[in-house]
Parts: structure tokens; C-alpha cells; sequence
């Protein structure tokens, strides 16, 4: 990567955020929002640079993670779902103003399209679209799916040390108490994320290694943040379903990677089939699962083009 990309930190709701941005002529911007909770993707933009020729992309480290976290050190006590929306309305309107445009699309992945959709449903007017990929989707479904895919391929696997694993996990899963769920959850994923049971065909922690913005101290970080978070996506989690909703008054497009699992990609689009809004489409990319953006950033990012163009 080239430096033809710009860092900075930005005072948005009371502490200093960090955003990456992949300038363009364009009046559009798209803002990329990551995953986890806590699992900050500026750090794939180096990758992804290549495809994103046609638009200005905002990558921005979330409240608790990435290169955000390192400079404030915010407690899991502090994070919250309302407060994380408060900070991408000032973002949001940061961004408008910083690039003179009302042309912004929120681009949310897995739990950014948990923050991205209920920030459509909460904001309506401050964004032209919104484009979900590792869509999630209010409900226990998609857990429950992820958790009988991984036990189905671990026990066809013969694998002794994921089949004790898998085990542990109770069978009634997601319908779990609170307090058992994330340990239950990160078994599954421990096993089937990234590895020999999960389509998977760019290692993301390998491009995370080689982003010229990566560093010891994010290495440092990546290993505490996902149980920072916990208590972040447990109120999403448990909660969202009475807080969302199937009707929205902005466009709405899904970008789907055939093979995700882990969010899957069948139910989510099931659920896009019974939503209202203005616009709206749904995407597939093949050679695709959870990470489509880096699985196949030339097809995401042409179908990102596509959907910007129509808007």
C-alpha cells in the first residue's frame, strides 16, 4: 500500500477515534464498520485499496478496539450500544462535512451490521443507503445454525480433540443462560472459524500482519479485545430483536458470501426477503463465506460500486 492514505484521530463523543481514509474525487463515501465487537478492519485497507478506485472509504476503529482503544483504554463497563451510536452520529456527521457530501453509506459487517441496522432504524436521514454483509439477523437462529454446522462437520471429521470439545457445548445452544453463552460460543467458533470446517480463502490475521498500519501493540490488543466486548454484544444480542424492526425508510442491500456459516447467509437472506424499504437488493458472491470482503474484495467491492451507482 502505497501511502496514498491518510490516518488521524479525530474527538468524537468525548475521546479521540482513529479513521483511515482511502481518498477519491467522489462525492460518495462509504464507512466501513467492523466486526466483533472490537475487531477493527482498518487494518485490512491495504488489501482492499485495489478495488475502492470509485469512492472515498472511511474505515474508523470503533470505541473499544483497534488503534481507538489503544489510545483510550475504555472499560467494558463504559461500552454500550447507545453510546457506540451516539459516536457514528458524530462520526457521520464529521464525515459529512469533512467531504462536503450528503452521498454517505454505511457498509456494516457481522456485528457492524447489528450497530449499521439499528443506526438506519434510529437515524433514518443521515445516510443515502446501507449495505449489510456477514449480515446479522435479529433472532436465535443464526447461532443455532452456526452451532449444528460446526457439530455436523466435527463429528464427520473423527477429529478426537474438537469432538470433546464440541461436547462441551450444550446441545439446547444458543438457548443458554446468559452467563454460559460466550464460553459456549467461542468453543464453536474457536473450532470452526478460519480453520479446516470454515470457508475461508484469505487468512484475515495474515492480513492483518502485513498491513503497514499494524503493530505491536495492536498484536497486544487483538488477544484482550474480544472479552472487553462481551458485555457490549451481550445487550445487542439478547436485546436486539425486541429493538429491531422490518421496515426501514432508507435503501437496504445485503452482499452474501454463499458459504457463510457463521452468520448464515441463508437465513439472513430469508430475513431480507420480509423487509420493506425504499430500495433495496441482495447480493451473492460464490467464493465467499463470513469474510466476503477479504474472501473476494474484487466482487465485493464491484457489487458495492454497483449499489452506490443505483442509489
Amino acid at each position: 500500500m502505497t501511502k496514498n492514505f491518510t490516518e488521524e484521530y479525530v474527538l468524537i463523543n468525548g475521546i479521540s477515534q482513529y479513521f483511515l481514509h482511502l481518498p477519491n474525487t467522489s462525492k460518495d463515501v462509504v464507512i466501513m464498520l467492523h466486526g466483533g465487537p472490537g475487531l477493527a478492519n482498518s487494518y485490512v485497507a491495504y488489501y482492499q485499496q485495489p478495488y475502492v478506485d470509485f469512492c472515498n472509504v472511511v474505515y474508523y476503529d470503533q470505541r473499544g478496539a483497534g488503534k481507538t482503544q489503544i489510545k483510550n483504554q475504555s472499560t467494558a463497563e463504559s461500552l454500550s450500544l447507545d453510546l457506540l451510536l451516539e459516536d457514528l452520529r458524530q462520526t457521520i456527521a464529521y464525515i459529512r462535512k469533512k467531504y462536503d457530501t450528503d452521498r454517505i453509506f454505511l457498509v456494516g459487517h457481522s456485528w457492524g451490521s447489528m450497530l449499521g441496522t439499528q443506526y438506519i432504524l434510529t437515524y433514518p436521514g443521515d445516510v443515502a443507503g446501507y449495505i449489510g454483509y456477514g449480515q446479522s439477523v435479529p433472532g436465535p437462529q443464526q447461532d443455532r445454525h452456526y452451532y449444528e454446522f460446526v457439530r455436523a462437520e466435527v463429528m464427520k471429521s473423527g477429529n478426537q480433540e474438537h469432538i470433546s470439545a464440541i461436547k462441551q457445548v450444550s446441545e439446547s445452544f444458543p438457548n443458554v443462560p446468559r452467563e454460559d453463552y460466550f464460553e459456549q460460543y467461542n468453543i464453536i467458533a474457536g473450532i470452526g472459524f478460519g480453520g479446516e470446517y470454515d470457508f475461508t480463502a484469505n487468512d484475515v490475521f495474515e492480513i492483518y500482519a502485513g498491513s503497514p498500519t499494524w503493530a505491536e501493540q495492536d498484536e497486544l490488543l487483538s488477544e484482550s479485545v474480544e472479552k472487553l466486548n462481551e458485555k457490549l454484544y451481550a445487550e445487542v444480542l439478547f436485546d436486539w430483536e425486541a429493538r429491531g424492526a422490518e421496515d426501514f425508510a432508507v435503501p437496504v442491500y445485503y452482499i452474501l458470501g454463499r458459504h457463510d456459516e457463521m452468520t448464515s447467509s441463508v437465513i439472513a437472506a430469508e430475513y431480507f426477503n420480509t423487509i420493506k424499504a425504499p430500495q433495496k437488493g441482495l447480493y451473492w458472491i460464490e467464493d465467499a463465506g463470513h469474510l466476503v470482503d477479504t474472501d473476494n474484495p474484487s466482487a465485493f467491492f464491484s457489487w458495492v460500486k454497483e449499489i452506490i451507482a443505483q442509489s
